[in-house]
Parts: structure tokens; sequence; C-alpha cells
């Protein structure tokens, strides 16, 4: 990445979390580039991403956050009756104080007690900081949705903010190097994404014409998804992408090709921070990390620890000593290797 380019990106670097949710206290590190979290159901993952992008998304757009605007951001994320509620259940009436680290000298810090309906900004950044917006992809796909403020009141704010990038038009002209991470794409998805005047997608399939995106398959319209992003400019040099629940929708061999185009997105530039609960994606991730030696990337395992969440980190799978989806698997395998021992000695006693 070039001394413009850095100037003009501002990835998330660190997060440092004291009494939030199933946080009582961590300290989070993240690459310049591929970032896998991986853990249990109810460990924290989603708001970690929710976490980091709710900062990165504010400072792309405002010179000065104020506190209203924080709250009501941390609102339409967590949905919480109350800020308050996003407190940490076992931290009595400690406050909870987040710190946000991004690749500049200064840091953004904010804290809001278990009671609150504000939160306090202890520290901000006087710099200016980089007017790219980071994109986060939520679980559910939404490429047959038009944008639309009413349909999307009920459910957070991600979806309606990933409509709107979704919402802007293609660029002129892309780098080769990110012509040759859609190809595969969509030689994969058999035509080209497209978007009419009333923001309705299509797929244009040679020798069949426009179909609805609609009539896709799921798994087809997430990554036609990815690749629209990439063809406005929405996924850019020094972007943050922000997936959760990445393998969602998505069969082995598409797994195959999401996870060679992120791990391109970081080596060109891209900071990808994606969660997982599939074993598959994990191994090809970290099979991508390890034969790319330069390629920046880190794992981290959110694990229970009695009434709180601590997380581990490593630059590939095998670095963690906890992954729940592997203990799973071997156990499956145990009782699988069980079940046929006990069938075939059935059987020779039987006969």
């Amino acid at each position: 990445m070039s001394l413009n380019d850095r100037n003009n990106s501002n990835m998330l670097k660190s997060l440092e979390i004291k009494n939030f949710t199933v946080f009582a206290k961590a300290s989070i590190e993240f690459s310049k580039g591929l970032n896998v979290i991986i853990g249990d159901n109810a460990t924290g993952k989603s708001h970690l991403l929710k976490l980091g992008y709710s900062v990165m998304h504010l400072l792309s757009g405002y010179s000065n956050i104020q506190s209203s605007t924080l709250a009501e951001k941390l609102y339409d994320l967590f949905k919480p009756n109350s800020i308050g509620h996003l407190n940490s259940y076992e931290s009595g009436h400690q406050r909870t104080q987040i710190t946000v680290a991004m690749d500049l000298p200064e840091t953004f810090q904010f804290s809001f007690a278990k009671n609150s309906t504000q939160v306090t900004i202890d520290k901000t950044i006087s710099q200016t900081f980089s007017k790219k917006v980071p994109v986060f992809i939520s679980s559910r796909e939404l490429l047959p949705l038009a944008l639309s403020e009413e349909r999307l009141l009920c459910i957070d704010e991600t979806h309606y903010d990933l409509c709107k990038a979704l919402n802007l038009p293609l660029l002129k002209k892309l780098p080769s190097e990110l012509n040759d991470i859609i190809q595969p794409l969509e030689t994969e998805l058999g035509g080209q994404v497209r978007m009419d005047k009333k923001g309705h997608f299509y797929l244009d399939i040679p020798k069949r014409g426009e179909v609805e995106m609609s009539l896709v398959a799921e798994g087809l319209r997430k990554m036609a998804m990815l690749v629209y992003l990439i063809q406005n400019g929405s996924l850019a040099k020094g972007t943050t992408l922000f997936w959760d629940e990445t393998e969602a929708n998505l069969n082995a061999r598409i797994r195959v090709k999401v996870a060679n185009a992120l791990a391109a997105l970081a080596q060109y530039g891209l900071q990808v921070i994606l969660t997982t609960h599939d074993l598959f994606l994990m191994n090809e991730l970290s099979l991508l990390i390890e034969s790319t030696p330069k390629m920046p990337a880190q794992f981290l395992s959110c694990c229970p620890k009695e009434v709180s969440v601590v997380v581990e980190q490593g630059r590939v799978l095998e670095d963690l000593h906890s992954i729940v989806v592997l203990d799973e698997a071997l156990a499956q395998d145990d009782r699988e290797q069980d079940f046929y021992y006990k069938r075939d000695m059935q059987n020779s006693l039987s006969q």
C-alpha cells in the first residue's frame, strides 16, 4: 500500500473492552489484513463486529462525534431497550468502558453506566479520519431488497447501511487486481450483477437474459452482493469489511471461492474482519494464510470462562487452543466409530 493509500485509510487496530455485554475485560488486536473470529454461540462474536463498526462508521462521516450521535448508533445497531443494557450483567455498578484504536496516534474512548441512556466520550480523535465508510454484511443477504427506510426500521441498522452501500452506482473502471478477484466469482454466478433505475438487482446471464435476483439461489445472491460492492467502490483499498457468519447460505464450493476472494482482498489492501462457525471455511482460510506468509492475518477465538468471555489469538487456526467446532467434529467422529464398532460386534455375534 502506498503512502497516499495509508493516509486515506484508518483500519481497526484494537479494541479494549471492560464490562460490555459478555466481556468483563478483553484486549483484542486486529491485523490490517484478514481477521477470522470463531467461537460458540453467545460468545460475543457479532458484538465485536458491531462495536468496531459503530465507531468506524461514525468517524468516517463526522469530524467530531457527539455523545448523542454515538448513543443513537449503538442503539440502532444493537437494539437494546436502553444503552445501559449493553453493560455486562456481572459488572455490578461498574461502568462500561470501550477504547477503539485505529492506525493513528490517538484513540477513541467512551463509557456508560448500567442505568444510562447516554454515553460519555472520554477521548476523541482530533486528526482527520479517512472518509472511506466501512461495510457490514450480516448473515442475512439483502440483494433482493430495494432501498427502503420503512421496510428496514424493524431490524438493526447494519442492514440499512448495507442497502445504502449497494445502491451506489458502478465505477466506470476497476483496478486490474480487483477484476482478477471478481472474475472467478462472476464465472460461478454465470453472469453479471446489475441494478435497474428503481434499485432492483438482477443477474444478466448470457443466452438467458435478465433474471431477478429474488429468483437466484441464496448462495449465489450472497456472492453477487460481494461482487457488486467491489464494482461500485464500496470495497476499495483502505476499507474495512465486517462480515457476520460468512458461511451462511454458501455451499462448500462457493465457500472456497469466497475465501480466495477475501484473502486476495486482504492482500490488495482491504481489512477483512469476519465471523464463522464453519470448520471447512476456517480450515480453508487458515490454509490460505499459511500459504501466504506476507499476508497480515489473525485468528481470534471467543472462549467462555466462568461468567465472562476471553479472546484467544493466533495467526492460523492451529495456534488456537480452544476451537469448539473442531472439538464437536472430533466428538462426532468418536460417536461414529463407536456406533460402527458396536454394530460390527453385534453382527459377528449373531452369525
